[in-house]
């Protein structure tokens, strides 16, 4: 008999069982992508959401931020899964919880039906809302459709094949929703042609559907093997006994040897003196807590980009250590902004909390209220307008760093979460932030970011830049002296102005727009739709350029790629430059993935 309410602990066992099952579905579901080119992870963003929702909470418990509460723990939840978003499926699927979490009220210890299916209507509502133009056939219509299962079932108020004295459970919403979101999943494809082509249905409204199966075994008490396992820190209350692992020393390692606190060029650390020769003492520069806690499964730059964030929280900064694991020290007034800061760049673990005034352990005195109540100071920037872009390939990161951006590693089937945006938007330290996300399937993760800026003080402006190619424009127009929004004119103006392309190859066997294509042949892309298939790159070139240029166009970009091969696309260029008198070619070694070539003609 399916449960009568959703009360936090079905809450937590939903969230473990539907990383479970998107774990085990992550490559099925990416190989759904209609594009036969190797930046289809749909099925990734999801299931690393999740992940990431699920390393956050991990967080909060491990700085003793439990909560018996549902309201709560739901919070924790939805604000986990919103900053580990990645991709526009990653930010649908975080809205599913974050509607539950609005829906639920402070007092509420349980959710019925009306709150389920509100949770559902947001949810579909705030995703259709996200995008300027929405489109039928994808995860959006699998939204819609759950949602309007979960209402019917409300407004019956009866189970669908039940008697009308049948109480209704939210089972029986979850249920109703679910077998909505499947027919419309199965209706995709007659409503996206790409989709009929290709004979799939969409990879986003799978995960979705896949989510909302999980929500509905765990009500039915169906427990997944995994859920039989889950992690004790997922179940310990915030009043239970400390795992053997947080007993350890702050200061050694794993293996018990003394760990390094502070690096060459760090401010002062434990017992250490800090930036102006002072030794290090009790409440510095107003922090009132000690917070210490160990990184592991980072890397060098996401930990300088934790140790900027942490300068502009508190002081006493440390993050020693590396290449993949450090330990982290900082004096602060709120520890949860320091845990939280640490989520971004890979998974906190050993946290220790002392107070500055009376060395008092503070483990298990946070409050959880699902977010952090303050707003972390920046420090002055050299200019009061400072941009974060995104790319991947050694290339195109020092160029985009070389033109004063803060760089995030993105790009296909490496897409940043909402919470690493968030991270470098905070790391510049400007009074306001201009965010080249640099690929479609990242502009509503930076939204997502941007919104979130915008409630601790930041001032944050996305350009929608699709594209490496379009960043790079925007970028070349960039004044970081003038008025912001005649910047954010300009960058958007530039980047609507270069018409972007490409040239790779077919990674399986495929029907495309223009013909079916081989794994292994050359494809030409113009503004995201495949114009040229080819055994040979030169004339499947010729093709994308002649569609790419125009008559007001001056300059064409390259951006070679990290498996481009040295002078093969020199013909084509020439031919290009010898018929169109005055056009300039510039040419860019990159170094980015699964794309030999981008092209960007302005």
């Amino acid at each position: 008999m399916p449960r009568p309410v959703l009360d936090l602990l079905t809450a937590r066992r939903w969230a473990v069982t539907s990383r479970v099952l998107l774990a085990g579905a992550r490559e099925r579901i990416d190989a759904l992508n209609v594009f036969p080119v190797a930046d289809g992870d749909t099925g990734t963003n999801m299931y690393l959401t999740m992940d990431g929702a699920l390393q956050f909470v991990r967080g909060q418990f491990e700085l003793g931020a439990g909560t018996e509460r549902l309201a709560e723990g739901l919070a924790l939840i939805a604000r986990g899964m919103l900053l580990a978003a990645r991709g526009n499926s990653g930010v649908i699927l975080s809205q599913l919880t974050k509607g539950l979490s609005d829906a639920v009220g402070p007092d509420v210890e349980v959710a019925g039906p009306e709150e389920l299916a509100a949770a559902f209507e947001t949810a579909a509502r705030t995703a259709w809302d996200a995008l300027a133009a929405p489109v039928e056939g994808t995860i959006l219509t699998v939204a819609r459709a759950a949602a309007e299962g979960a209402r019917s079932a409300v407004e019956r108020g009866h189970p669908l094949y039940g008697q009308a004295g049948d109480e209704l459970l939210v089972g029986h919403v979850v249920s109703e929703a679910l077998e909505q979101a499947q027919q419309a999943l199965a209706q995709t494809p007659e409503l996206l042609p790409a989709l009929g082509v290709a004979g799939v249905v969409d990879a986003g409204g799978a995960g979705l559907v896949l989510v909302i199966e999980a929500l509905e075994a765990v009500l039915e008490e169906r427990p997944h093997l995994a859920v039989e396992e889950l992690p004790t820190w997922w179940e310990l209350p915030p009043t239970g006994p400390v795992p053997d692992h947080r007993l350890r020393h702050p200061g050694h390692d794993h293996d018990g040897r003394r760990g390094a606190h502070v690096d060459a060029g760090e401010r002062g650390g434990v017992g250490g003196q800090d930036e102006r020769g002072e030794q290090g003492g009790v409440g510095e520069e107003g922090g009132v807590v000690e917070v210490m806690y160990l990184l592991r499964d980072t890397d060098p730059e996401r930990a300088a980009r934790l140790r900027a964030n942490l300068d502009r929280l508190g002081s006493s900064v440390v993050v020693a250590g590396g290449p993949a694991e450090y330990r982290v020290h900082v004096h602060l007034d709120d520890a949860r902004l320091a845990v939280e800061a640490g989520t971004f760049a890979g998974i906190v673990e050993d946290v220790r909390l002392t107070s500055l005034q009376d060395g008092t352990d503070l483990e298990h005195e946070a409050a959880a209220d699902g977010a952090p109540d303050g707003a972390p100071e920046r420090c002055p920037s050299a200019h009061p307008i400072a941009v974060v872009a995104c790319g991947l390939g050694a290339g195109v990161r020092a160029l985009l760093a070389a033109a004063g951006a803060q760089v995030v590693a993105s790009g296909p089937r490496h897409r940043a979460s909402a919470g690493q945006l968030l991270a470098a938007m905070w790391a510049c330290g400007a009074e306001h932030v201009v965010v080249l996300p640099n690929d479609h399937d990242t502009v509503m993760v930076a939204r997502a970011a941007a919104d979130e800026a915008a409630l601790r003080g930041l001032d944050v402006h996305v350009v929608p830049t699709g594209t490496l190619v379009e960043g790079l424009a925007a970028l070349a127009v960039l004044d970081p002296a003038a008025e912001v929004r005649g910047v954010v004119t300009s960058m958007s103006e530039a980047a609507e102005a270069c018409r972007p392309g490409a040239l790779t190859l077919a990674q399986r066997d495929a029907d495309t727009p223009v013909g079916p294509c081989r794994a292994g042949q050359w494809l030409g892309i113009v503004d995201g739709a495949i114009t040229a298939v080819g055994d040979e790159l030169d004339p499947v070139a010729r093709v994308v350029l002649d569609e790419l240029w125009h008559d007001e166009a001056e300059v064409l970009t390259v951006v070679v790629g990290a498996t481009a091969r040295p002078g093969e696309l020199d013909t084509v260029l020439s031919d290009l430059t010898a018929r169109h008198a005055g056009a300039e070619v510039v040419r860019i070694e990159g170094g980015q993935p699964t794309y030999p070539y981008l092209l960007g003609v302005e």
